[in-house]
């Protein structure tokens, strides 16, 4: 049986104060996680780091993350939700200020190892908190996108101005944004763990992931993943190569983010027209967005145009994707679903620079590099999505 109420319900936070420390604890993870975004990849770059060599380390994040959400769905049965949040709170704080520190390799290796971490423990963890609340599903998701959405938007400004005079500063920063989200945190309500309905005598369960809702959820989080992969490693230093200067990076970022958060507003409206075509239609304005923002960027205008267009897509599939994922399951297996998904955005997070960087090397334009894998990872996302396995019905 899945418990809604949290442990101690009579000193339980009231539910508007509750939504006011989630929102809280999003917001400031948001930004943090936003400044960090677009310094990194130029912390790499003023260190010597070559381009393709950046793509490789930024792509390192994704490692920890496919790792930490496989391995969520057994934990949810043990830890409360609120757990994962503080988590990683803890881990971003880290992460910054580890490179911070020291731009040696060691330096940067740990740091986004910590930083994907952190990503898993708290997207997941959060989209499964929000979900046990008293709303529904899509309508907890979006305001939680569009808090982080918000917070997406703040840190890539804040970072772009503070970045002109100190990379470094910037980063310490975006690491005290995190550690401030910490007390908010701490009083969030604790929902019990998940706990398991076991299974009917001679009833074989189907792996999660392998459920047509969910299957469809993990393909649309694959698509959105690979967005994120492509704007957390390349679009900054894609920009800047162009010959555009920090402040108009950090704008075009909080430009992205900010049509991201228009996206989620939309996926409601997009939901009317069925999953599967709000599923293709989030994955073409997303990759084929993108894939033509980068080949347009020496005019900033067309560029801001595609760049906004891919946003919108991508906040269409990041607010569906994990709602279809919630209600295709039991309330007792949210998490095992969400966290089956993330996984899928985690990889795609890998492979998608990971691709480009080792493209650069044979290719010469690393945007030719950036458009042929976001076309690439477009093309078998709308097509393997539609596939459930046989003799399971939607």
């Amino acid at each position: 049986m899945w418990v809604l109420l949290p442990v101690d319900d009579a000193a339980a936070p009231t539910p508007k104060m509750q939504d006011v420390l989630a929102q809280s604890t999003i917001f400031l993870f948001s930004v943090a996680l936003g400044m960090a975004t677009l310094v990194i990849p130029l912390v790499a770059t003023a260190a010597g780091y070559p381009l393709g060599a950046i793509g490789l380390l930024i792509g390192l994040s994704a490692i920890t993350q496919i790792i930490a959400r496989a391995g969520m769905g057994a934990l949810m049965d043990r830890f409360s939700t609120r757990t994962f949040i503080l988590l990683a709170l803890i881990l971003l704080a880290a992460s910054c200020g580890v490179l911070g520190v020291s731009d040696d390799l060691w330096a940067f290796v740990v740091s986004q190892l910590l930083q994907g971490a952190a990503r898993a423990y708290f997207f997941t963890g959060a989209q499964t908190h929000v979900v046990r609340s008293t709303r529904p599903a899509v309508s907890s998701l979006a305001l939680m996108n569009v808090t982080n959405g918000i917070g997406l938007l703040v840190g890539p400004l804040l970072a772009g101005f503070i970045g002109a005079s100190s990379l470094t500063l910037t980063l310490f920063i975006a690491g005290g944004m995190s550690a401030a989200a910490i007390p908010a945190c701490a009083c969030l309500v604790r929902y019990e763990p998940f706990t398991r309905t076991p299974s009917a005598p001679g009833v074989v369960s189907v792996a999660i992931w392998r459920r047509p809702g969910v299957l469809t959820a993990a393909w649309m989080s694959a698509a959105a993943g690979s967005w994120r992969g492509i704007m957390n490693s390349y679009l900054p230093l894609l920009l800047s190569e162009a010959g555009h200067a920090l402040p108009v990076v950090g704008a075009m970022t909080t430009l992205a983010n900010f049509a991201a958060l228009a996206g989620s507003v939309l996926a409601r409206g997009a939901r009317r027209a069925g999953m599967r075509r709000a599923s293709v239609l989030g994955t073409v304005l997303a990759l084929g967005g993108i894939a033509a923002m980068v080949l347009l960027l020496p005019n900033l205008v067309l560029a801001g145009a595609f760049l906004f267009i891919s946003g919108v897509g991508s906040g269409i599939l990041q607010t569906l994707g994990p709602a279809l994922a919630a209600e295709a399951v039991g309330p007792e297996e949210r998490g095992r679903s969400i966290a089956s998904i993330g996984t899928f955005r985690a990889f795609s997070l890998l492979v998608t620079p990971m691709s480009i960087g080792a493209l650069i090397f044979v290719l010469p334009s690393a945007a030719v590099a950036t458009a042929i894998v976001a076309i690439a990872v477009g093309i078998p996302v709308m097509v393997l999505r539609t596939r459930p396995p046989r003799g399971m019905n939607d």
